[in-house]
C-alpha cells in the first residue's frame, strides 16, 4: 500500500477543498443572498444536495489517494460550507421599520 508523501497529501487535500467550494458555489445561492432572503426549504434542499455531492467526491478522492488526511480536511470543509449556508438560510433578515 503506497503512502503519499506529505506534500502529495497537501496537493490532494487542496484539490478536495477546491472541489467542495466549487460544488457549493454551483449548487447553492450566494451566502449574502441567503442571508437577505427569508428562510426557504428549497435553499435547505440545495444545501443538502451540495453536501451529498461533495461527500461523494471527497470520499472518492480520499480513496484514490489512500489518505485519511484528505478525507478529514475535505470533510471539515464540507461541514464549514454546510454550516455557513444553513446559518445564513435560517437567520431572519433585519426588519426595516
Amino acid at each position: 500500500m503506497p503512502v503519499l508523501k506529505p506534500s502529495e497529501e497537501l496537493v490532494a487535500a487542496s484539490f478536495a477543498v477546491a472541489t467542495v467550494v466549487s460544488v457549493y458555489g454551483n449548487y447553492t445561492a450566494p451566502v449574502m443572498d441567503m442571508k437577505a432572503d427569508s428562510p426557504s426549504h428549497q435553499t435547505h434542499r440545495d444545501n443538502q444536495r451540495a453536501a451529498f455531492v461533495s461527500a461523494a467526491i471527497v470520499s472518492g478522492i480520499a480513496l484514490l489517494a489512500k489518505s485519511p488526511t484528505v478525507f478529514v480536511i475535505g470533510g471539515a470543509t464540507i461541514l464549514l460550507e454546510h454550516w455557513m449556508r444553513a446559518h445564513a438560510n435560517y437567520t431572519m433578515p433585519a426588519q426595516q421599520g
